[in-house]
């Protein structure tokens, strides 16, 4: 991957790497869902705190940020430390080049090297627009368990918070 580098992102990234963030939203047709601001972004993963990290993809002949990918670690009980992949996403124009698998094996470099035993992630599971983001993961051999992903927020969340 001459054409590309992929690195720790910076807080001179953030304006860039939000925006792709937004991008990604409307891509997937859930803007509705993406009520994070930019300053909790800049402080949740590069203030005094960090509750995520994040690589960036530059274009090596503009140093243009074409693409990036956010995680954390967490707790499995069943094995321990896990790096868990929140996104990824790429500009429409560099889809398809091998820059994906570049990135994708970066954050697993950075799962083992971090003393992780897994790498986790979710794919929307929607073959009619995300088949190619689909078939992406298979060609890793993934294991799908056929956990399923459940989550609470809002005002559901306020809800069963309420004793």
């Amino acid at each position: 991957m001459d054409a590309i580098s992929i690195r720790k992102a910076t807080l001179e990234d953030c304006d860039t790497v939000y925006s792709l963030m937004e991008e990604m939203r409307e891509y997937e047709g859930r803007q509705d869902v993406f009520i994070l601001t930019l300053e909790e972004f800049k402080r949740d993963g590069f203030g005094e705190k960090t509750s995520f990290e994040a690589c960036v993809v530059e274009h090596k002949d503009n140093k243009e940020i074409i693409g990036f990918a956010t995680y954390f670690f967490g707790f499995s009980g069943d094995c321990g430390k896990v790096l868990y992949l929140e996104d990824v996403y790429f500009k429409a124009a560099y889809r398809s080049k091998g820059y994906g698998t570049a990135l994708f094996k970066s954050i697993a470099k950075i799962t083992m090297e971090s003393g992780a035993r897994r790498m986790e992630w979710c794919v929307l599971n929607d073959p009619s627009w995300n088949a190619k983001t689909i078939e992406f993961y298979k060609k890793f051999n993934s294991i799908d368990e056929g956990l399923k992903l459940l989550y609470l927020e809002g005002e559901v969340l306020k809800k069963c918070a309420e004793f």
